[in-house]
């Protein structure tokens, strides 16, 4: 077949020889593109299998980051998730503390009676609103920008600023360093070309001296020089600026100062303040700081912080305390991380500016810590935290009730709907990617399909894309049947139902989860037997999630001996091991493939060109010949 995308040689179409060339010589290329037709249909199969391979990485990947992860959208991993028991709340106090139950929790009641008190640490709270007007602040607001309740606002002090010396270095100025600073009262600014510098000054009168000539502007305002070979056009406005080249400049004049042994130039705008201060074209920003010491953790902050930023200091400083501010009620507070300290005066609260007095004030609200205690079946139960473990229940104490209030009763009930329904839905998703394995390792041509191959683009041109699509969908079956690596993981998954959990003594048959037949090819799919498996959700769902994710704990190691972290085992080992080795050498056998048709292709053309030159001689020659017959034959008729 010819290269359409070669530059072909001069053909000579057989006006000498009256031959067909160029079917001659495409009817002889015939094998060689024959050749190189196998061998692309080869690499077609190797490109189909690559597909298949991702395809099933992507769906095993897919479903161990929804159901086998711990941050899965429908992990499996958590023990209640398998939790059969339902609790319900009745009482006029039944807001006042959550309930959730465990695997474990038995069926029943209990009642909870009063709740003495919630876990909390020692605080202090503003007494009263802190801001100027009470209108609140901005979370994201400078610190020195604030307006305090009677003008009593954070005081900064040791003002810096980064600055940049004559060697490009930064250096460190405090703010009286800049404002003792003299400044030469020249005002200027520089003009630059061809390598060359010379200064525009600006005088007191309004005279502008560049490179030492005096600028003479005529009635319009404008003036021309030439420096350095080069003409500049100056203009006056009214309001006094001088243009040059229509920019506006910007006139400085400067201080020198020294620091750490080196010059510091510093510049002063004409007509601004004079604490506004540019070192090397950027405005010097003095930074005031102050601190707050919390249990003996000093905590610098500094005029430019936020107040987002000074709380986020303060509560990753290790004092162990969170310091917070509402809008709302425009009140700063600081607690003890600690619940259950019992004195405010623990936390040690010292420093300097308007904050800490609005804290320690005579008006602040000062709050020793409490321990969580409430009265539950009969008993007084104290603890740290207001949520806490108690006899497979997980309660968390929400308010404060009275010893009149009636009880709260908790009914513990068996529901095993979600966890039926939470099982179900892993089984599903899990068996839809068991019939997608065993449906590639079973699929088979027919006798009459044998002969579907891939198709090439030349056989393509002649078929609609409808045909090339069920052409190819026939031609595709059975390119992963022999697939020893997706055999194994099928049958390693399969072999896990009927291995007893470690530890727990029961295997996942005994709560009715078993596999298919081979016979009927679902031999890798779970079975449920729904009747047992919502029996044993019902009698023990402690064992239920013993059997798919019990961990045990041995010398120090964790292990995960559950069904769901064996089946997760399996496949990431399928995943990085056994499918990384079968696409990487798919890729090598591609890359192969590539190189022999190119090495095909390479030997064709030049077959191509050896036949196109021998026909062209050839034709050469009968031409000669024709014409020396030619001249026979005219000299004879003379």
């Amino acid at each position: 077949m010819i290269n359409p995308m070669r530059s072909q040689p001069t053909r000579m179409m057989g006006l000498a020889s009256g031959m067909d060339t160029d079917f001659i010589i495409q009817q002889t290329l015939r094998m060689h593109q024959f050749k190189i037709d196998n061998q692309m249909r080869n690499r077609k199969l190797i490109e189909w299998r690559q597909q298949s391979h991702n395809t099933i990485k992507d769906e095993i990947t897919t479903l161990r980051q929804t159901f086998l992860s711990n941050l899965g959208s429908k992990s499996m991993m958590n023990r209640n998730v398998f939790n059969a028991t339902k609790a319900t709340l009745t009482g006029k106090n039944a807001g006042a503390v959550s309930v959730a139950t465990t695997t474990g929790t038995p069926t029943g009641s209990i009642r909870i009676g009063q709740i003495a008190s919630l876990a909390k640490g020692a605080s202090i709270t503003s007494g009263r609103s802190v801001s100027e007007g009470g209108g609140g602040f901005n979370i994201n607001a400078r610190l020195d920008g604030l307006n305090f309740l009677n003008g009593n606002n954070i005081s900064f002090t040791n003002y810096t600023a980064r600055a940049t010396n004559v060697d490009g270095e930064s250096v460190t100025l405090t703010r009286g360093e800049v404002t003792g600073a003299t400044f030469d009262g020249v005002f200027k600014t520089t003009l630059t070309t061809g390598g060359e510098t010379t200064d525009i000054i600006k005088a007191s009168n309004g005279d502008i001296t560049v490179n030492g000539e005096i600028l003479d502007f005529d009635s319009e305002g404008k003036a021309t020089i030439t420096f350095n070979g080069r003409e500049f056009n100056f203009t006056k406005a009214e309001n006094g600026d001088i243009r040059l080249n229509n920019q506006t400049l910007t006139f400085y004049e400067e201080a020198t100062i020294q620091k750490d042994g080196k010059d510091v130039i510093l510049q002063r705008r004409e007509n601004d303040p004079p604490d506004t201060i540019f070192n090397n074209g950027r405005v010097m920003a003095f930074e005031g700081e102050t601190s707050i010491t919390v249990n003996g953790v000093e905590v610098k902050i500094f005029s430019n912080d936020t107040i987002s930023t000074m709380l986020d200091k303060v509560n990753k400083s290790g004092a162990g305390v969170t310091m917070s501010y509402n809008r709302l009620t425009d009140k700063f507070s600081i607690e003890a991380n600690n619940i259950g300290t019992t004195v405010a005066a623990d936390l040690r609260i010292s420093g300097t500016g308007n904050i800490i007095d609005m804290l320690q004030g005579p008006t602040a609200d000062v709050s020793d810590g409490s321990r969580a205690r409430a009265f539950i079946n009969g008993e007084w139960i104290e603890r740290d935290t207001n949520s806490f473990e108690y006899r497979g229940l997980r309660i968390t104490l929400n308010e404060t009730t009275s010893a009149d209030d009636e009880d709260t009763v908790v009914t513990f009930t068996r529901d095993t709907t979600p966890a039926f329904n939470a099982i179900k839905d892993f089984i599903d998703s899990y068996n839809s990617i068991i019939r997608r394995l065993e449906g590639l390792l079973n699929e088979r041509k027919t006798g009459s399909e044998a002969a579907y191959r891939p198709l090439t683009d030349e056989e393509k041109m002649n078929m609609s894309d409808k045909q090339i699509e069920e052409w190819e969908a026939i031609a595709r079956k059975g390119i992963m049947r022999s697939d020893q690596g997706i055999r194994n993981l099928v049958s390693s998954l399969r072999a896990s139902f009927f291995e007893q959990i470690e530890g727990a003594g029961i295997s996942p048959s005994q709560i009715g989860l078993t596999t298919g037949s081979f016979f009927d090819g679902t031999g890798g799919q779970i079975m449920i037997n729904e009747e047992r498996l919502k029996a044993a959700l019902e009698n023990d769902p402690d064992m239920v999630a013993d059997v798919f994710i019990r961990i045990e704990s041995s010398e120090g190691s964790i292990r995960g001996v559950g069904l769901l972290h064996k089946i997760d085992g399996l496949m990431r080992d399928f995943v990085n091991t056994t499918q990384s080795t079968s696409i990487k050498n798919l890729e090598d056998s591609l890359k192969r493939a590539n190189e022999q048709i190119q090495r095909m292709q390479e030997r064709m053309f030049a077959e191509e060109d050896r036949l196109y030159r021998v026909f062209a001689s050839m034709e050469s020659a009968m031409q000669k010949l024709n014409q020396q017959g030619s001249w026979f034959s005219a000299m004879l008729g003379q």
